[in-house]
C-alpha cells in the first residue's frame, strides 16, 4: 500500500489523501476552522492543518506514520528547500526523505494535474490554467496563465506560460484601504481587481467574491464596444490601461505607487454603472479565455481539454467554451480554486514523481464526496445534540425514508437543510451540504436570500435536476453538468414552472444528478418529482453569509437557531426548527456595537435573556417578523445569542487575520 498526502498551503489551504493511486479523501481547511478561505493566524496554521490531515487519515483508519510520501504546493515556494520548510513547519515529517517536490514553479502545474488525472486520463489532453495569481518565479515575477499537454504516462509538457512582470498583488493597506498595482496583469487579476472595486470582497480581507460579479453582469450592458480592461492581440493578451479605466469610471483613485479602490455601493445600492461595469468585464473575460482555450487545443494537437484555476468556476465562461469551441471532451476540475491543488499535488506525485501507473479507470471522477465521514455510526450522537438544544428529532428507518420526508417538506414550501455523510470538495453544494427549497413557488428565492442566506437579492440560485430529464428543461451544451459548472438557458416552455431558479437572463446554473450518485440526494429529487411533477430542486450551499459551508453536525444544528430554516435532515435524523420567537435573546458579552443603527440598539438593549423575542417585539411595537430578522442578523454578526441554548463552539484559532463576523 502506498499512501500519499498532498497539501495546498496558500490561501484555500487543503489536504488530500491518495491510497494506491486512488483519491480517498480531500477537504479544505476552511471547513474545519470556520474561517473563510482558511485564513488563520500564522502561529495557529500548523496546528489547524495537522488537525485537518489527521481527520482525513483517521477516516481511512490511517495515521501519520502510515504516510509514505508528503508533498506540498504553494504560490510562494520557489525551491525544494522552501517547500520542505512548509512541510516541516507542520511537524509532520519523521523522515525528511519522504518529502517530494513539484517542479518549480508548481502552482499551475498542480492545478493542471488535478484536472487531468481526475478526468478520463487514458488519452492525451490539453490543460489550461487561469487564475488570479500563480507561483512566484525568481525574485519579481509570477505565473499568469499556463497551458500543458498531458499524456497518460510520463511528464506533462509546458506548451506556453504567460508571466506577469511583478509578484505584487492587490492587498489591503494598514489603514484598511484596498490597493492595486499600477499595471494590472493577468485575466484573473483584472477580474479580481474589478470585483473588489464593485465591493465584492470577503469581509476584512482582500479575497474577492467573483461569483457575485458574474451574477451582476446579467443585469447590465457593456459600457463600450471596445475593450477597456482585457485586449486580445493575436496570441497575446494585453491589459493596457485597465487600472486607468477603473479610475476614470470613479472606482479607483490614483496614488504614487498604484491605485486605491473606491467601492461605491452600500448594501444592495447598485445602479446601472455597477451592472454595466460587471457586464463589460464579463464579456472581455469570456472572450480572452475563449481565445486561450482555442490556442491551447491547437498547440496541443488535441480536442480534449481540461480546465482548472479559479477563473473556471465562472460557469458562464465554461458554457461558452463547451458550446462555441465544442471540445471532443471537456472536464473542469470541480475544486478549481487552490483547495484543489492538494489533489493535484498528490496525484502528480503518484503518477509522475513516483511513476506509478494509474488505476484502471476509464471515466472521470463521478463525485466529490471526499470529506471525512460525519454521519455513519453517529446518529445517536446527532440526536443527542438536537435534544440538548431542546429540539425533538425524528429518526427515519433508512436513507430513502429520510429523503422522502425531506422531499415532502420541500414540496409544501419549506426551506430544508440537507446534511449528509461526506462533504463535497470545492465551493459548490452538490447534495451533501445543501439548503433546498421549491424552484417554482413564487417568492421562494427572495425568502431564501433574506431569511436564510442573508445575501444580496440579485444573486441567482442553482438547480439540481435528474440527469435523464435535464435536456427537457434546459439547453445543455454537453450531456451532463455534475459539478454545477455550467450555466444553461431554461427552455421557454418550462421557465414558468421554475421561475425561482431562472436568472434575469433566462439561465440557470445547473447540477445534473446521475442515477449512481452516492447518498440520498437522488432519492429526494425523485420523490419531489413524484409529488410536484418537477424533476429538480433549488440547491444552495449550507452556510450563512460570511461563513464557510458547514462541516460539523453541531454546526448544522446551530444554523436552525441562526436562520429561518424550517427543518434539518442529518443522515436519517430529521430535526424541526424551534419557534424562534419563543427564544430569549441575550447580548453577546464584549461584542463591539460600533456602527449599529438605532433600531438595532433598541433590540440589543432588550436582549437581557429575561424575555422571549415575541415580547421584545411587542414592547417595541414591531411586527414579529421584523424583530426575528433583525435578531438573526445580529446573531450572525456575533452581537447576540439565545439564552439557555448551548451554542455551537467553533474551533479555537486565536488571533485570526481578520474577523469573519465583521461587516457580514
Amino acid at each position: 500500500m502506498t499512501v500519499i498526502v498532498g497539501l495546498n498551503m496558500s490561501h484555500d489551504s487543503a489536504a488530500a489523501l491518495i491510497v494506491d493511486g486512488q483519491l480517498r479523501g480531500a477537504l479544505a481547511l476552511e471547513r474545519t476552522t470556520g474561517v473563510k478561505r482558511g485564513v488563520v493566524a500564522h502561529h495557529a496554521y500548523p496546528a489547524a492543518m495537522a488537525r485537518l490531515i489527521d481527520a482525513i487519515l483517521a477516516d481511512q483508519d490511517l495515521g501519520r506514520r502510515d504516510v509514505d510520501h508528503w508533498i506540498a504546493t504553494s504560490t510562494e515556494t520557489r525551491s525544494q528547500g522552501e517547500e520542505n520548510g512548509l512541510l516541516e513547519s507542520l511537524g509532520l515529517l519523521t523522515d525528511p526523505g519522504s518529502a517530494l517536490a513539484l517542479p518549480h514553479p508548481g502552482h499551475h502545474l498542480a492545478h493542471a494535474s488535478a484536472a487531468f488525472y481526475c478526468s478520463t486520463a487514458d488519452r492525451p489532453a490539453a490543460a489550461l490554467v487561469i487564475d488570479a495569481y500563480g507561483s512566484r518565479i525568481g525574485q519579481n515575477a509570477r505565473e499568469q496563465e499556463s497551458a500543458f499537454l498531458f499524456q497518460p504516462a510520463g511528464e506533462p509538457r509546458l506548451l506556453w506560460r504567460m508571466v506577469r512582470p511583478s509578484s505584487r498583488i492587490a492587498g489591503r493597506r494598514r489603514d484598511g484601504a484596498l490597493w492595486i498595482p499600477t499595471d494590472l496583469s493577468g485575466i484573473g487579476e483584472v477580474y479580481r481587481a474589478v470585483t473588489l472595486a464593485l465591493g465584492f470582497a470577503e469581509p476584512g480581507s482582500t479575497y474577492d467574491d467573483a461569483g457575485k460579479t458574474m451574477g451582476l453582469a446579467s443585469y447590465g450592458k457593456p459600457l463600450s464596444k471596445e475593450p477597456l480592461f482585457i485586449h486580445i492581440d493575436g496570441d497575446q493578451i494585453r491589459f493596457d490601461g485597465a487600472a486607468d479605466h477603473l479610475a476614470d469610471l470613479g472606482f479607483a483613485t490614483r496614488t504614487t505607487d498604484g491605485y486605491l479602490l473606491r467601492p461605491s455601493h452600500s448594501g444592495s445600492g447598485f445602479d446601472h454603472q455597477h451592472f454595466d461595469l460587471a457586464a463589460q468585464l464579463q464579456g472581455e473575460f469570456e472572450a480572452a479565455c475563449l481565445a486561450l482555450a482555442a490556442r491551447t487545443m491547437q498547440e496541443a494537437g488535441t480536442r480534449r481539454l481540461v480546465l482548472a484555476g479559479g477563473c473556471f468556476l465562472n460557469s458562464a465562461l465554461n458554457t461558452r467554451i463547451a458550446s462555441e469551441l465544442q471540445p471532443e471532451d471537456l472536464f473542469v476540475f470541480p475544486a478549481a480554486t487552490d483547495d484543489g491543488n492538494a489533489v493535484g499535488a498528490a496525484l502528480y506525485a503518484d503518477r509522475v514523481l513516483l511513476g506509478r501507473a494509474a488505476p484502471a479507470l476509464t471515466s472521470r471522477m463521478p463525485h466529490v464526496y471526499l470529506g471525512p465521514s460525519q454521519v455513519t455510526g453517529q446518529q445517536d450522537t446527532i440526536q443527542a445534540l438536537a435534544q440538548k438544544t431542546g429540539l425533538d428529532p425524528v429518526t427515519h428507518a433508512d436513507e430513502r425514508s429520510a429523503a422522502e420526508a425531506a422531499a415532502a417538506a420541500v414540496a409544501r414550501g419549506e426551506i430544508v437543510g440537507w446534511f449528509q455523510d461526506r462533504a463535497e470538495l470545492g465551493p459548490r453544494a452538490l447534495g451533501a451540504r445543501s439548503i433546498l427549497c421549491h424552484p417554482g413557488i413564487a417568492g421562494m428565492k427572495d425568502r431564501l436570500n433574506a431569511r436564510v442566506k442573508f445575501r444580496e437579492g440579485f444573486r441567482p440560485f442553482a438547480a439540481s435536476v435528474l440527469q435523464e430529464q435535464a435536456t427537457q428543461w434546459f439547453d445543455l451544451p454537453s450531456h451532463d453538468s455534475p459539478f454545477m459548472l455550467l450555466v444553461c438557458p431554461v427552455r421557454p416552455d418550462k421557465a414558468p414552472q421554475v421561475r425561482e431558479i431562472t436568472h434575469v437572463d433566462g439561465t440557470c446554473r445547473l447540477q445534473t444528478v446521475a442515477a449512481d450518485l452516492p447518498g440520498g440526494f437522488r432519492a429526494l429529487i425523485t420523490e419531489f418529482e413524484r409529488l410536484t411533477g418537477i424533476p429538480m430542486v433549488l440547491n444552495t450551499s449550507f452556510n450563512v453569509r460570511g461563513k464557510p459551508i458547514v462541516e460539523d453536525p453541531a454546526e448544522a444544528i446551530d444554523c436552525l437557531f441562526g436562520s429561518q430554516l424550517d427543518r434539518l435532515f442529518i443522515g436519517t435524523t430529521e430535526i424541526p426548527a424551534p419557534d424562534r420567537l419563543d427564544l430569549r435573546p441575550v447580548r453577546t458579552p464584549g461584542a463591539s456595537t460600533t456602527g449599529l443603527d438605532p433600531d438595532e440598539e433598541l433590540l440589543l438593549d432588550l436582549a437581557t435573556g429575561e424575555r422571549p423575542l415575541r415580547e421584545a417585539a411587542e414592547h417595541l411595537s414591531w411586527q414579529p417578523d421584523r424583530a426575528l430578522a433583525m435578531a438573526l442578523d445580529l446573531r450572525r454578526r456575533a452581537l447576540l445569542d439565545w439564552d439557555a441554548i448551548p451554542a455551537y463552539t467553533a474551533p479555537e484559532l486565536p488571533m485570526a487575520q481578520y474577523d469573519p463576523h465583521h461587516g457580514g
